[in-house]
């Protein structure tokens, strides 16, 4: 087991608001990614998750060759695969399309076998559950997959946490993303828009310090996610990126005990339902939690 850091996060509760160097760990086991990072909410760079994957094949060039008139479903409409893979590869300065949050068993069925196995780390899943009822099971169990993003050379200014307070495990299979998080106690520095999961400081390397002065105060953590390395992301994290040329990842979306509580109170507040119902819907997901408890 390495651990490739010096540096060590003070802690979410500390009133010190300070940046941390972000540690790299190989041949971790799951009780020490538990003990460590999910119970303590504290990202990581994992170096070795998927080192038996198939999916190291998976490089621009070789999905134009192997899929080039499959249709994607892009932020800027339809297109074959091999007109996506020229654009993403383009020398052009502005950004190109983007395949977004896809879930890989749709796009590729043929190519779920790449992702396999599992990262231990994503195992411990409760929005795999089956949850005895459409509505629960519908959206839920379709965050459970795992989604591709697929893009070339972009900054993406959108300062955020994720949705519904889960966890993320974002693997790099080609290419490099930069990224800056923030820890949950420089939120109050962050100028959230009002109850939504973004800021409205649109670019964070170049914000508007007179309309929002506090951003000022921040510290930042900065690091490079390479090829070959899956980044745990706590929820309440905020962050983005910037991806200096094309870029392929994976990424899991995880609920479990360590984030349950913040996942059902944003998860019943964006319900659309009437005051009652969602009160209905909270107390049953809070007892099939306790009952799935009891018999495991």
């Amino acid at each position: 087991m390495t651990r490739n850091s010096n540096k060590y996060f003070m802690g979410l509760n500390s009133k010190v608001i300070d940046s941390f160097e972000i540690e790299r760990r190989s041949n971790l086991s799951y009780e020490a990614f538990e003990k460590d990072y999910l119970s303590q909410r504290k990202p990581v760079i994992i170096t070795d998750a998927i080192e038996n994957w198939k999916a190291s094949k998976w490089t621009p060039e070789w999905f134009k060759e192997n899929y080039p008139e499959t249709i994607l479903n892009t932020d800027e409409g339809e297109m074959s695969m091999k007109d996506f893979i020229d654009a993403i590869t383009s020398e052009s300065d502005e950004p190109g399309p983007f395949l977004r949050e896809k879930p890989l068993g749709e796009l590729f069925p043929d190519l779920k076998a790449d992702v396999t196995p599992t990262p231990i780390y994503v195992d411990d899943n409760w929005l795999k559950w089956d949850f005895k009822m459409k509505r629960l099971n519908s959206p839920l169990n379709r965050l459970s997959v795992i989604e591709v993003n697929f893009c070339g050379k972009r900054i993406f200014p959108y300062l955020h946490i994720d949705n519904l307070q889960s966890f993320a495990f974002i693997s790099q299979l080609y290419g490099e993303k930069s990224v800056v998080v923030y820890p949950p106690n420089q939120e109050h520095l962050l100028y959230r828009d009002g109850m939504e999961r973004a800021s409205k400081i649109f670019d964070v390397e170049l914000p508007d310090l007179d309309t929002y002065p506090l951003f000022e105060q921040t510290k930042p953590t900065k690091f490079v996610l390479k090829a070959g390395e899956s980044l745990y992301m706590p929820n309440g994290w905020w962050h983005t990126t910037r991806v200096n040329g094309p870029s392929l990842s994976t990424v899991f979306s995880i609920v479990n005990a360590n984030n349950w509580t913040d996942f059902l109170s944003d998860f019943i507040n964006n319900s659309g339902l009437s005051a009652p119902k969602a009160k209905i819907l909270e107390y049953y997901m809070k007892l099939f939690k306790f009952t799935k408890s009891i018999l495991n």
